[in-house]
C-alpha cells in the first residue's frame, strides 16, 4: 500500500496557513542577508568609499532595519533578554560619546561624524540580535553565516587574482575590509556559528576548504592561530563518529596545505624584483610554528602603551573612542578599560563568563562560538563594535538561555472555572 505524503492529508486551510508561514520565514532571511551581510563584510562602506552606491549607507541602513523589524514582528518574536543586555556595554560606549563627549575625535573632520558611525552600528548591532528572536532564528543565522563567510573569503579571492586592490598593507589579501586582520575574524566567527547549528558534518567540511585559503592569504598570524583553535575544536568534537572521515581529510589537506605555503612564499613576499622582509617573516613564523616571531614587537609596545593609559584613569577612563585612536593596544579589554573604565570591563568580562558558565552546565551547549569570542580578545581592539561578533554572542545566548518572552497581538482567552456543585446540608 502507497504512503500519502503527510502535507497531502492536511485539511487546505492548514494548507495554506503553512505555505503563508514559509513565505514570511523566507522574506525575513531575505530582509535580513540584505541587511547583515553588506554590513558585516564591510561591502557597504567600501562601495560607499569608491562610489558605486547610487544612494546613502544611512538610507540603506534605515531601510533594511525597517524591513527586517517588520519581519520580525509577523515571525512570531520571542525575546530573549540576556541577549538583548549584553548590548549594554556598546549602548554606553554610545551614550558617552554622543553625551559627555569625555573624548573627542576630529580625524574623520567632525566628532559628529564619529558618533553617527557608532549609532549607525549599535543600531545594525541591535538589530542584529532581533533577527534572532523570531521563530525560525536557527535558519535565518545560518543563512547568514554562510553568506557572510563566502563573501567575506570571495572578496579575497578576488583581490589576489588581481581584478582589484582592497587591501592597505602590499603583500596581503584583505578584500572589502581593506584591513588584512578582519577577514580571519568574520569568517572564523560565522564557522563558530555554523558549527553549532549545522549537525551535517561534511557540508561544515566543504565550508572550511572553500575559506581556509583566504584566511592564509590574509596572513593573519592572530587570525590563524584563533581559526586553528576553532578547528582542532570541531575536530576533537567530531573524531569518534567520523574518525575515517578524519584521515581522510588529512591524507587530502596536508599536500594541499604544502602546496599552498610554497605558492604563498612565492608570489606573497615579492613586490616586483624587491622581497617584502614583513611578508617573508610572517610566513616563517606560521609555517614553522615559531611562537616567538608569531609574537609583534610593535603589538607588544601598543599594548605596554595602553596599560599605562589605563592607569591614568583606571575608575571611568579617558572617553569612547581614545582606546582606538591615540592608543592602540590591539586588546579589547585594555581599549575598553580606556575607553569607559572599569564598569565597562566588569560587565563585559561577566557576560561572557556567564555564557562559558551556562555552556559548561548545559554540556557545552554553544561551545564553538564561544571559542573566538574569547580568544579574539588579545587579538582586537573593535570587536564591541563590530556587529559579526555580537551576532555569534546572540546565537550562543539563545542557545543557553531557554526563557523567552513572546509578544502577542491580543492576550489568550481565559477559561472559565468548572461549576462546583454546592456542598451537601447535614
Amino acid at each position: 500500500m502507497n504512503a500519502v505524503p503527510a502535507g497531502s492529508r492536511m485539511p487546505a486551510f492548514m494548507q495554506i496557513a503553512a505555505k503563508r508561514r514559509e513565505r514570511l520565514v523566507q522574506f525575513l532571511i531575505l530582509a535580513a542577508l540584505a541587511l547583515l551581510v553588506p554590513t558585516m563584510t564591510k561591502y557597504l562602506s567600501w562601495a560607499d568609499d569608491v562610489g558605486v552606491l547610487p544612494f546613502k549607507p544611512r538610507d540603506y541602513t534605515l531601510l533594511t532595519v525597517a524591513a527586517v523589524s517588520v519581519m520580525v514582528m509577523l515571525n512570531k518574536p520571542s525575546i530573549c533578554p540576556p541577549a538583548f543586555l549584553m548590548l549594554i556595554v556598546p549602548l554606553l560606549r554610545v551614550l558617552d560619546a554622543a553625551f559627555l563627549q569625555r573624548f573627542t575625535i576630529t580625524a574623520l573632520g567632525s566628532h559628529s561624524i564619529v558618533v553617527m558611525t557608532l549609532i549607525s552600528n549599535f543600531l545594525v548591532t541591535f538589530t542584529t540580535v532581533l533577527c534572532l528572536s523570531a521563530e525560525p532564528w536557527r535558519r535565518v543565522a545560518l543563512w547568514v553565516g554562510v553568506c557572510v563567510a563566502l563573501l567575506s573569503a570571495g572578496g579575497v579571492y578576488y583581490e589576489w587574482l588581481g581584478f582589484h586592490s582592497f587591501t592597505r598593507i602590499p603583500g596581503r589579501m584583505a578584500g572589502f575590509p581593506s584591513d588584512p586582520n578582519d577577514p580571519p575574524i568574520m569568517i572564523t566567527l560565522m564557522l563558530s556559528v555554523i558549527f553549532t547549528l549545522n549537525p551535517r558534518f561534511w557540508w561544515n567540511v566543504v565550508l572550511v576548504a572553500i575559506v581556509s585559503p583566504a584566511i592564509a592569504l590574509t596572513l593573519s598570524r592572530s587570525g590563524m592561530a584563533v581559526y586553528s583553535c576553532l578547528l582542532l575544536c570541531y575536530i576533537l568534537g567530531n573524531l569518534r563518529q567520523h574518525f575515517m572521515g578524519m584521515l581522510l581529510i588529512v591524507l587530502v589537506s596536508v599536500p594541499l596545505a604544502i602546496g599552498g605555503v610554497a605558492i604563498l612564499a612565492q608570489t606573497s613576499t615579492k613586490v616586483g624584483i624587491m622581497t617584502n622582509k614583513d611578508t617573508e617573516d610572517r610566513l616563517k613564523a606560521i609555517y614553522e610554528l615559531d611562537f616567538e616571531r608569531i609574537k609583534s614587537p610593535e603589538r607588544g609596545k601598543d599594548l605596554q602603551d595602553g596599560w599605562e593609559a589605563a592607569g591614568k584613569k583606571p575608575l571611568w577612563g579617558h572617553g569612547t573612542g581614545a582606546g582606538t585612536s591615540i592608543w592602540k593596544p590591539h586588546n579589547q579589554v585594555v581599549s575598553l578599560w580606556i575607553d569607559i573604565g572599569i564598569p565597562g570591563v566588569l560587565l563585559y568580562i561577566g557576560s561572557l563568563l556567564l555564557l562559558t558558565f551556562r555552556c559548561f552546565t548545559l554540556k557545552l551547549r554553544g561551545f564553538y562560538c564561544l571559542v573566538p569570542l574569547w580568544l579574539f580578545i588579545p587579538c582586537s581592539q573593535i570587536l564591541i563594535e563590530s556587529p559579526h561578533y555580537w551576532f555569534a554572542a546572540a546565537v550562543c545566548c539563545n542557545l543557553v538561555f531557554t526563557g523567552r518572552f513572546r509578544l502577542v497581538l491580543a492576550a489568550p482567552p481565559k477559561t472559565q472555572p468548572p461549576p462546583r456543585s454546592p456542598l451537601p446540608q447535614s
